[in-house]
């Protein structure tokens, strides 16, 4: 079976000479199609730059990272624009929400630049804001807001969707809610999704585990059997 992502020895200097800080350093792993993968690490680790070269963000230093056959290395600013617009979702943790626009309108945007986009109302129905639709983000809870920056990353219908600390801001019963929301759009799209975080209890809902630390893989381990979210507790 041909891999999704493909990263041979991947590492990320910024800077250079005495002021040159490596972030990610050697990383090398396999991602196969359709897998829902957790990369774990404290702050610090290296896991966001790490989501960031992925996510054709940062160009790596040195090395190899091909997703979904695409040599990122080989690709210029312009390049990399591209890949993002037509293979990327992102979920951040502070949601991005355009405030002056409604939750429609924000979700619009993804499917604007997107070849395959979702209908918004479609994608606000999957993350259960389908009455919410005609509201801004100033009138939504936190919880709301991240939704909304879920349904956007969905409606573009990306080959990958990366989520960076999605729960970081939220409170234990709506962050299994958003993660609910991860594990289902994996598994019903076929899609792979990505979740960087540093939270370890909530690994066993991963088909895949990736553990950084110190800008290196420290562990690669994947489960057989995968939680559901709403059995976890942490």
């Amino acid at each position: 079976m041909t891999n999704f992502i493909t990263v041979k020895n991947e590492t990320k200097t910024y800077g250079s000479g005495d002021h040159a800080v490596t972030a990610n350093q050697n990383i090398s792993f396999d991602i196969a199609p359709g897998e829902l993968t957790i990369i774990l690490g404290a702050s610090g680790a290296g896991k966001s730059t790490l989501l960031n070269v992925l996510g054709g963000m940062d160009h790596l230093t040195s090395g190899s990272v091909n997703v979904n056959g695409i040599e990122l290395g080989d690709l210029d600013s312009r390049g990399l624009t591209t890949y993002r617009r037509k293979q990327i979702g992102f979920v951040f943790q502070f949601y991005n929400l355009v405030q002056n626009l409604t939750t429609r309108e924000n979700v619009e945007l993804a499917a604007e630049i997107a070849d395959q986009a979702m209908p918004a109302d479609e994608a606000l129905k999957a993350v259960g804001l389908e009455k919410r639709t005609e509201n801004f983000p100033a009138q939504l809870s936190g919880g709301e807001q991240q939704r909304v920056a879920i349904a956007r990353a969905m409606a573009k219908n990306p080959a990958l969707l990366l989520a960076d600390e999605p729960t970081g801001a939220l409170d234990y019963k709506t962050g299994k809610k958003i993660l609910q929301l991860f594990q289902d759009f994996a598994r019903q799209s076929g899609k792979n999704v990505i979740i960087v975080t540093h939270n370890s209890m909530i690994r066993p809902m991963a088909d895949h585990v990736i553990e950084i630390a110190d800008g290196q893989v420290k562990a690669d381990t994947r489960n057989a059997q995968p939680t559901p979210v709403a059995e976890l507790e942490w």
